[in-house]
C-alpha cells in the first residue's frame, strides 16, 4: 500500500511526523465521508436508503479498515499488529459511549424545575449561570427521547457476539495452554460462529433501519435529515425548492391520490388554503429557526414584506418585489400587511411547489400583481449584499442542483474511502513501531489515539447539534453515538472474528471484551432514564479513564 515509508527507517522525529500526517489524512478522509453522507440526505429520493443503509455502513469504514489491516500483515507479525486493531475497536466503542456522550449532555443541558421536573427548553436563557454547584449537578440535564431508549436496547443486542466468543474462549483457555492446536481449533470454530452472528446482527440492524425509515418511525434519522436540510438551505448550498421541492410535490400527489381530507392542514376561516399535514409538519421544523432569524423589525412573531423578501432572497429563491406583494395578497389572511408563521409555512410551500414545477413566474402573474398594486400595496427595492451559492449550483433548476449534489457526494465518498484504505495500513505500522520504541504496548497507544481520529466527524457533529439545546438536537447527537457503537459491534467485530478464524490468530482479549460489554450495559441503563443530569454526565465521562486503568491493571 502507499505511501511506502518504512517506520523502521526513520528516526523518532520522523516517526512522530508520520503519525501526525497519517492521522491527519484519516481525519480529513472521515470528514469527506461524513459530509458526503450528509449531502446524500439532501436528496429526497435517496434519503431513506442513505439514512438506513449507506450511512451506517460508511461510518464503520475508518475503524473497520484499521482492524482489517492490523491483521493482514505477515503471519509471524499479525498477532502483534492485531493489538493495534483491537485497541482501536475497544477504544472507539468505549470512547463514543463516554466522553462525547458526556460532552453532549453538558453542551445540551437546560435547567430542570426542582419541583415539577420540567426541562427548560422553552426558557430564555435555557440554563442559568448563577446556579450553585449542587443545583447544577442535579437540576440541569437533557431529555432522553424514546428513540435513544430503543437505541440502548439495540446496542446491547448487537453486543451478543462478544459473549459467543468470550465464554467458549474462557473455557478453552482453562483446559489448554497457549499455542496448543486444540485451543486454536476451538477458538477457530467459535470465532466463525461469532462472525456469522455479527453478520446476522448487521443485516438485522440494517433491515430494522430500513423498516423504520420507510414507515416514517426512524425519529433520530428524520430529525437529522431535517437538520441537514435546514443547514444546507441557510448556508446557501441549496435553494429551498431544490432541497424540499420533490418532497412537497410527491407528498401532495400521494395525499391527493388517497383523497383523505383529514390529511390536510388548512388555513383561513373558510379553509380555502390547505397543505398536506406531512408537508406542514416537515416545513414547520425546518422553517421555524429561519423564520425567527428574519423576524427582527420588530421581533413580534410576524414578517413584513421587507423581511420576507430578505428571507426568500437569502434562500436563493428568485422572487421579485412584485411577486412578494402577490404572496402577501394571497396568504395574509387578515390583510394586516404582516405574515404569521402559519401563513409563512403555507406561502413557502406554495413557492417551493411552483418553483419546483417551473411555473413560479406564471403562478405569480402580472395580472395578480397589478390587482394587488391597485389595492394599495407598497413595493420595496433591495440593494443589500447576498451570499453567493457555490458556482456549480448557482442559477440552476432544482433538479440540476440535486444532480450536482449527487456527484459531489459521490466524489467525497469515493475519495474518503480510498484515502482510508490507502493510509490505514501505514498507520498501523507506525503505531506498532511507536509501541516498540517507547516500550508502551501498541494496544494502549491505539486505544487512546486512534478513536479520536477515526470518530472525529461524529465527535464534532454531536457537539454541534448539542449546542442547539433542543430535544431534537440532543436526540440526533446521542443517536449518532449509539449508531457508531452498533457498527463497531457488528461490522468491526465481524472483521475481527474473520481475522481470528481465517488467519488462525489467537483470542487473547477477554478483558477488552468484558469491558466493552460492561460499558454498553451501563449506557443502556442510563438511557432508561427520562432525564440525564450533569451528575450523570460526569459519571459517564469518568468511564473512559477508568476503562484504561482497568486494562492496564488487568
Amino acid at each position: 500500500m502507499i505511501p511506502d515509508i518504512d517506520p523502521d527507517s526513520v528516526g523518532n522525529t520522523g516517526l512522530l511526523w508520520l503519525l501526525l500526517s497519517y492521522g491527519y489524512v484519516l481525519f480529513i478522509s472521515s470528514n469527506f465521508i461524513s459530509h458526503g453522507l450528509d449531502l446524500l440526505l439532501l436528496i429526497p429520493s435517496m434519503a431513506g436508503l442513505v439514512g438506513s443503509c449507506v450511512l451506517p455502513l460508511f461510518t464503520a469504514i475508518p475503524d473497520g479498515a484499521i482492524m482489517l489491516f492490523s491483521g493482514l500483515g505477515p503471519i509471524e507479525n499479525a498477532q502483534d499488529t492485531l493489538s493495534v486493531g483491537v485497541g482501536a475497536l475497544t477504544g472507539s466503542t468505549i470512547l463514543v459511549l463516554t466522553l462525547p456522550w458526556a460532552a453532549s449532555i453538558l453542551e445540551g443541558r437546560v435547567d430542570i424545575h426542582p419541583t415539577s421536573g420540567e426541562l427548560g427548553y422553552k426558557l430564555h436563557p435555557k440554563i442559568s449561570k448563577t446556579r450553585r454547584w449542587k443545583k447544577t449537578l442535579f437540576y440541569t440535564g437533557v431529555h432522553v427521547n424514546r428513540a435513544v431508549k430503543i437505541g440502548g436496547y439495540v446496542l446491547l443486542l448487537t453486543a451478543f457476539p462478544y459473549l459467543l466468543i468470550q465464554l467458549p474462549a474462557s473455557y478453552l483457555v482453562s483446559d489448554y495452554h497457549e499455542g496448543d492446536d486444540a485451543l486454536t481449533v476451538g477458538e477457530s470454530f467459535w470465532s466463525l460462529f461469532a462472525l456469522l452472528m455479527s453478520l446476522t446482527g448487521f443485516i438485522g440492524y440494517i433491515l430494522y433501519q430500513v423498516q423504520k425509515s420507510y414507515s416514517g418511525k426512524n425519529v433520530a434519522m428524520n430529525l437529522r435529515r431535517e437538520a441537514v436540510t435546514q443547514k444546507a438551505v441557510v448556508d446557501g448550498m441549496l435553494s429551498l425548492s431544490a432541497a424540499l421541492g420533490q418532497f412537497v410535490v410527491e407528498a401532495d400527489q400521494w395525499i391527493n391520490s388517497e383523497s383523505n381530507h383529514e390529511e390536510y392542514k388548512s388555513m383561513g376561516s373558510d379553509n380555502s388554503i390547505s397543505l398536506p399535514t406531512e408537508v406542514y409538519n416537515k416545513l414547520l421544523h425546518i422553517l421555524n429557526p429561519i423564520f425567527i432569524k428574519y423576524d427582527c423589525e420588530p421581533k413580534d412573531g410576524m414578517l413584513n414584506q421587507r423581511e420576507m423578501h430578505y428571507l426568500f432572497r437569502d434562500m436563493h429563491e428568485d422572487i421579485s418585489d412584485a411577486q412578494i406583494n402577490t404572496l402577501f395578497h394571497q396568504f395574509d389572511m387578515d390583510q394586516d400587511g404582516r405574515i404569521s408563521f402559519d401563513e409563512f409555512v403555507h406561502a413557502t410551500a406554495y413557492v417551493i411547489k411552483k418553483s419546483y414545477n417551473r411555473d413560479i413566474q406564471n403562478s405569480l402573474s402580472l395580472q395578480s400583481i397589478d390587482n394587488w398594486k391597485h389595492s394599495g400595496s407598497r413595493s420595496f427595492s433591495f440593494e443589500e449584499e447576498v451570499e453567493e451559492m457555490p458556482k456549480d449550483l448557482a442559477n440552476k433548476r432544482p433538479e440540476k442542483q440535486q444532480m450536482v449534489i449527487k456527484i459531489r457526494a459521490l466524489v467525497m465518498l469515493i475519495s474518503g474511502t480510498t484515502l482510508i484504505l490507502l493510509f490505514s495500513e501505514p498507520l498501523v505500522g507506525v503505531m506498532d513501531e511507536i509501541g516498540k520504541r517507547s516500550n508502551i504496548p501498541s494496544f494502549y497507544l491505539s486505544f487512546v489515539i486512534v478513536p479520536f481520529i477515526s470518530n472525529a466527524p461524529e465527535l464534532i457533529s454531536t457537539q454541534f447539534y448539542s449546542r442547539k439545546k433542543t430535544r431534537k438536537s440532543i436526540t440526533i447527537a446521542l443517536s449518532a453515538l449509539q449508531g457508531s457503537a452498533v457498527m463497531n459491534n457488528t461490522v468491526c467485530l465481524m472483521i475481527f472474528m474473520g481475522l481470528v478464524h481465517f488467519r488462525g490468530l489467537e483470542w487473547n482479549y477477554s478483558t477488552e471484551t468484558m469491558l466493552i460489554l460492561g460499558i454498553e450495559a451501563v449506557l443502556a441503563m442510563f438511557t432508561r432514564k427520562e432525564v440525564l443530569t450533569t451528575l450523570d454526565a460526569i459519571f459517564i465521562a469518568m468511564l473512559f479513564p477508568l476503562s484504561l486503568l482497568i486494562l492496564i491493571v488487568m
